[in-house]
C-alpha cells in the first residue's frame, strides 16, 4: 500500500466516523475556530516514543505553536535529530453541519538529522476531552515495510495451468505519544 493509499483510507476512515478534514493555508486558524483552538493551549505532560517530556501548545495571533521540552533539550525524536513541529496543514473536525467541535490537527513535521529513521513529514495530534482534562494523541509515520505476498490461481484445466500472482504490500508504523494536563 503506497503512502497515498494510507492517506487516502485515513480520509475515508474520516469521512465514515462524521469527521470533516478542513486544509489550512499560512499554517493560520481560521477566525470561527479560534475560540475552539484556544481551549486547547497549554503545557501537557506525557511521554512520546517511551521518552518523557511536555508538550507545550500556544497560539501566537492565530497560528499555533508546538513544541517539546524535556530534560535533554527540545527534540521530541530524543536522539539529538534537532527536529521540529512546522506550520499547521489541517484541522479535524466532528459533529454535523453547524455544530463541528474541533478533534485535530495535523503539523508538518521536520526530522532533521533523523530523516532517514523517520519517514513521515506531518505530525498528527488528537485532541479528546477526559473527565480528567484535555489528552492528546501524536503520531508520525516511522517507517513503511514492504513485503511481497503470492498465492496460487488454481488455473482452469485442461489449457490454463496453476500460476503464481505476486502483489507487494506495504505496512506503515507509526511513533506514538499521549499527552495529557
Amino acid at each position: 500500500m503506497s503512502i497515498t493509499k494510507v492517506l487516502a483510507a485515513g480520509a475515508i476512515f474520516l469521512a465514515i466516523v462524521g469527521c470533516k478534514t478542513v486544509d489550512i493555508k499560512d499554517g493560520k486558524i481560521p477566525d470561527g475556530y479560534l475560540a475552539q483552538a484556544k481551549k486547547i493551549e497549554g503545557v501537557y505532560a506525557g511521554q512520546f516514543n517511551g521518552v518523557r517530556g511536555e508538550l507545550v501548545v500556544s497560539i501566537e495571533g492565530n497560528r499555533p505553536v508546538v513544541t517539546y521540552r524535556n530534560s535533554q533539550g527540545d527534540d521530541i525524536l530524543n536522539n539529538n535529530c534537532h527536529s521540529f513541529f512546522g506550520n499547521m496543514q489541517k484541522v479535524f473536525l466532528k459533529g454535523s453541519k453547524g455544530s463541528y467541535e474541533l478533534s485535530g490537527a495535523q503539523f508538518e513535521f521536520n526530522p532533521a538529522a533523523c530523516s532517514l529513521m523517520v519517514r513521515g513529514r506531518e505530525m498528527t495530534i488528537d485532541f479528546k476531552q477526559t473527565d480528567k482534562g484535555v489528552k492528546l494523541n501524536l503520531t508520525v509515520l516511522r517507517e513503511l515495510q514492504s513485503r511481497q505476498v503470492c498465492h496460487w490461481n488454481p488455473g482452469a484445466p485442461p489449457n490454463i495451468p496453476p500460476q503464481q500472482v505476486c502483489q507487494w504490500e506495504q505496512t506503515p508504523y507509526y511513533l506514538y505519544g499521549t499527552f495529557s494536563r
